[in-house]
């Protein structure tokens, strides 16, 4: 059974048990004209930006909690209106009665502890990719939520791309032939890193506007350290560096256009020749083995010229994203131009499917089993970046393999 098969599989089981309960069960099921109520939890850079889409949508945001009261007041400022009810703890968030749903954006991790306070609260979530810091946490948030009644949508945005769709359609029917080979990759140009650059900005990282202890969490115990605090997403205690940052993406889009079921082995190699404040690779690659092709990805942001992509490289033609277009254009066999569409901005079009599904209770485009799954090669890549060596796993078992 391959990734399609089997993520529908789940979804017809899911609805078919869900049709088994009464509407009360529940709790407050929003009809077609009510106006979705919603909470955002960690509303910085990410969780700000899709706070501001779903207030365009129509939601209304009722409260924000942030451990970080410099980086909420910033939210304040680019939400259309000022958010009376903002908390430090976003357990008090989540005891409100008014709240249908919450955006988590929070650094990576606290995820798991704060998807699951969120659907056992009652309220549906959208949660910032990735869905988890470690393969452990992402098993337990797919049981856990499978087990409530909850709507989640994972953030990985581009499962919400009509251009990928369309692609996807036209592999699925034979149009490139067998494909044997995915490069993905993405190229930024970061040669002062955003986030360690602002760590010095008072009104955002002063110590006296974070609440370490909280920010903290599970993870290990350290003082004070605004770069840190700024820039979680590059210090392995908090997140898995680019692999784990940008991987979900392109690794998704690759297995849903492939209908892979996702790696057999993985190897990684990379460095830290440029932002020398990470601990994580600033430049890092990975060949995933899918057995009937290799997917390599590769990230660093160093250099932009190429910015992000993906081809697809079958044995009658290829399907490749120009960015100097911003067109995918599907080539034949003898590398002439077949027909090309437009590249457009999914992030919008997967806000929306949330709030749909908020109504509709039907599975978004991203569940949590999905999300986890594509997850799974970017972790398997730290992994073998970390280790010096390559690492197995048996997809069809979902458990781990000989390194082979």
């Amino acid at each position: 059974m391959n990734l399609k098969q089997e993520v529908e599989r789940r979804e017809f089981l899911r609805g078919a048990a869900a049709m088994a309960f009464t509407a009360a069960s529940y709790g407050r099921i929003l009809g077609a004209n009510d106006r979705i109520r919603i909470g955002g939890i960690g509303p910085g850079d990410r969780g700000a930006g899709r706070l501001v889409a779903a207030q365009k949508m129509g939601a209304e945001i009722v409260a924000l909690a942030d451990v970080n009261k410099g980086m909420m007041e910033r939210a304040q400022k680019l939400l259309a209106t000022r958010v009376e009810h903002t908390y430090v703890d976003y357990q008090d968030l989540l005891a409100r009665k008014d709240i249908d749903g919450v955006i988590i954006a929070t650094p990576d991790h606290l995820h798991h502890q704060c998807l699951l306070d969120s659907v056992r609260a009652g309220k549906d979530a959208y949660i910032e990719k990735p869905l988890a810091r470690t393969i452990a946490e992402g098993e337990d948030m797919v049981a856990k939520v499978k087990a409530t009644k909850q709507i989640v949508q994972v953030g990985n945005q581009r499962r919400s791309g009509e251009h990928f769709k369309k692609a996807h359609d036209i592999v699925a029917a034979g149009g490139i032939g067998q494909i044997r080979f995915v490069r993905i990759w993405d190229f930024r140009y970061r040669p002062n890193d955003t986030y360690i650059k602002r760590a010095g900005d008072q009104t955002l990282f002063s110590p006296e506007l974070v609440d370490w202890t909280r920010f903290l969490g599970k993870a290990p115990k350290r003082p004070y350290d605004a770069k840190r605090a700024s820039a979680w997403r590059w210090y392995w205690d908090y997140a898995g560096g680019l692999m784990t940052d940008i991987g979900p993406h392109w690794l998704d889009v690759a297995m849903w256009i492939t209908g892979s079921n996702g790696p057999q082995r993985v190897s990684c190699n990379g460095g830290k020749y440029h932002n020398l404040d990470w601990e994580t690779p600033d430049n890092v690659h990975a060949i995933l083995d899918c057995g009937s092709f290799a997917i390599v990805f590769m990230v660093q942001f160093m250099n932009g010229q190429e910015y992000d992509g993906a081809g697809f490289y079958g044995l009658e033609g290829s399907i490749v994203q120009d960015n100097s277009r911003g067109m995918m254009i599907r080539y034949d066999a003898k590398r002439r131009e077949v027909e090309s569409w437009k590249v457009g901005d999914e992030s919008p079009a997967h806000m929306q499917n949330f709030l749909d599904c908020m109504k509709s209770r039907k599975q978004p485009n991203s569940p949590v089993e999905l999300a986890n799954r594509v997850l799974l090669g970017a972790h398997l890549a730290n992994e073998s970046y970390r280790s010096g060596m390559r690492v197995g796993w048996d997809p069809v078992n979902w458990k781990r393999a000989r390194n082979g």
